[in-house]
């Protein structure tokens, strides 16, 4: 074959491998076309240099395609079949990655949605199905400063022109020291809480904001980090980390950050690296590490690291192996956990315990019994159903401790187990004894019902109450911040009902934040860690962990105000809300003060 034919037969041949190439849609492609565009360069440069007229010459394809020679003739048709049924095998190959990508992904969602609502009630953690993003707690259709206000965000909706002002100066106060600029028209419920304490640069945070920056992702965030002036974060997978310099206070963040609760890690770490960025405190760093297989080695890791406080573990577990291993070496935990069974002098649990909840809520739900019903609390009569599991009977024990200070005498009990509850016909029986119904007499028994359980548990057993005449019309229903969810607010046996919860306006105002740093929403953890970063960046090697913990006068954060015990609890300032026509409205605002 002359070499005139052979230069055609070679554009005919590219011709046919560039529209194989054309037609193919994932990632494989780009390789294809560099392998493609290789091979057909070689074979070009071969032919015009093939003298005319003599025999046939032997080539050596490309490594990747034989590893055989061949005469030209050959080498030629093959080498092309072979580029071109190397693109078909690259497809394969792609499309295969990306199947076991995004089944290791499903698997990955799967495995971190199996979370144990009996241990994740006790830590501050729902059932990640009723915590999804797009079913936020605070829903500005639903939630409402007070009973009587017909916009439920009067006071925080942003006006068209300043709207970013509205963010910026309510971050700066928080932060900075300063008054809170006081706002024309405010009422008792828009007085804000006092600021934090210590030296921290509120401006840090307006900057940022003012800057431009468009958070959508972590890498956008980690990239704010890269800046010079911000780089206290550290992040190591093996757990090793630089040396701490002098004069710096190291925090060792322990979260889970892979394994079946890797979603709750992911949520606090963002909110750790907002609150670093925010705060921007250049004598204070964060390192994170995992506790998801073994939070003893995490621990160990910390005291390695020559941390200054661990803030974390999240679960109650995790905090009681880690404790004697940070007080053995002097190290103060900073936990989220709210279970005080992990309490001591060097262990303090951020998490919102539930014990002030019912305090809270049965203080005001006995003091309108007896103001508006005329029910005195000897006269009273109280009905307690309890979920049998840990923090059903902590609700109890609360719930019937109070009563009983409170002077009531008249309680009533049921505790329903988890065959009960599977059990309809059963449930309904159970109920129906307890709540001593007839059709004769279908007037209730009591006079407030306690729901001591989680929000499931109070889908289950409510509209059973409801249907033997234990109405919220005519009785009483008060429950946790467990009822602080859309589900909650908008069932029907559930309308009248009282729960407490952390202030809902700075948990708005936390949301507004997150969003210029993350295209998500925070889910109910997040506020947490952001409020634990604050407080740990007080510490200075000038200032011990019991001056800063123990202020009487505690902090005022983005879950609310609280202050710290020396036993290792916390107390916190809850507002009251009660639920009416499918909206939850305040009708006792925390305290702003200690």
């Amino acid at each position: 074959m002359s070499g005139y034919m052979r230069v055609i037969m070679l554009i005919i041949k590219t011709s046919v491998l560039f529209s194989r190439c054309y037609f193919r849609h994932n990632r494989g492609v780009f390789m294809s076309l560099f392998r493609g565009f290789g091979l057909v360069g070689a074979l070009f440069i071969l032919s015009a240099c093939e003298p005319p007229q003599t025999a046939p010459i032997v080539t050596t394809p490309l490594a990747s395609d034989t590893e055989s020679s061949r005469p030209s003739g050959e080498a030629t048709d093959d080498a092309t079949e072979a580029a071109i049924a190397l693109l078909d095998t690259t497809e394969q190959v792609t499309a295969s990655e990306d199947q076991s990508e995004a089944s290791t992904s499903d698997e990955s969602s799967q495995e971190a949605s199996k979370l144990d609502p009996s241990v994740s009630y006790l830590n501050q953690q729902s059932d990640p199905a009723a915590t999804e993003p797009n079913l936020q707690v605070l829903d500005q259709d639903i939630f409402s400063d007070t009973a009587d206000q017909g916009n439920p965000l009067n006071s925080l909706q942003p006006k068209p022109d300043d709207g970013q002002n509205e963010i910026d100066s309510a971050i700066e106060w928080i932060f900075s020291g300063e008054a809170e600029p006081s706002q024309s028209g405010a009422t008792s419920e828009d007085i804000a809480e006092p600021p934090f304490d210590g030296n921290v640069d509120g401006n840090a945070i307006t900057s940022l904001i003012d800057d431009g920056f468009d958070y959508d992702s972590l890498e956008d965030v980690f990239a704010i980090i890269s800046k010079p002036q911000i780089e206290n974060i550290i992040t190591s997978p093996s757990s090793r980390f630089p040396p701490k310099q002098a004069l710096l206070t190291r925090a060792a963040v322990l979260l889970p950050l892979s394994g079946s609760y890797k979603l709750v890690g992911e949520e606090l770490r963002k909110a750790v690296d907002m609150a670093v960025i925010s705060l921007n405190r250049p004598q204070f760093e964060v390192i994170y590490i995992d506790t998801a297989e073994k939070p003893e080695e995490a621990a160990y890791a910390a005291v390695a690291a020559d941390a200054d406080i661990i803030i974390g573990p999240v679960f109650s577990s995790h905090t009681a192996a880690v404790a004697p291993i940070a007080k053995e070496h002097q190290i103060p935990v900073l936990s989220f956990s709210n279970n005080s069974a992990v309490t001591n002098q060097n262990v303090w649990i951020m998490g919102q315990q539930p014990e002030h909840e019912m305090e809270a809520v049965l203080s005001y739900a006995m003091a309108s019994l007896a103001a508006i019903d005329q029910i005195p609390a000897e006269q009273a009569r109280i009905a307690i159903v309890t979920n049998d599991t840990a923090y059903g009977r902590i609700l109890r024990d609360v719930s019937i401790n109070h009563l009983k200070t409170a002077g009531v005498t008249q309680i009533s009990q049921l505790l329903l187990n988890r065959s009960v509850l599977k059990n309809e016909a059963r449930l309904q029986l159970s109920i129906k004894q307890f709540a001593r119904w007839s059709e004769e007499d279908p007037t209730p028994e009591f006079d407030m019902v306690i729901i001591c359980g989680d929000g499931d548990f109070t889908l289950a057993v409510a509209p059973v109450l409801v249907w033997h005449d234990l109405d919220p019309a005519k009785v009483r229903f008060v429950g946790s911040s467990q009822w602080n969810r859309i589900d909650m607010i908008t069932e029907p046996s559930l309308q009248g009902g009282l729960y407490a919860t952390i202030p809902t306006e700075k948990r708005q105002l936390f949301e507004k934040v997150w969003k210029t740093y993350f295209a998500d929403a925070p889910g109910d953890l997040a506020p947490l860690g952001f409020d634990a970063v604050a407080v740990a960046s007080l510490m200075t090697a000038d200032v011990s962990v019991n001056e800063v913990l123990l202020r009487d006068k505690g902090f005022a954060g983005f879950s609310g105000v609280f202050r710290f015990y020396p036993d290792g609890n916390n107390q916190r300032h809850l507002e009251v809300r009660q639920i009416n026509a499918y909206k939850s409205a305040i009708v006792s605002p925390a305290d702003t003060t200690f």
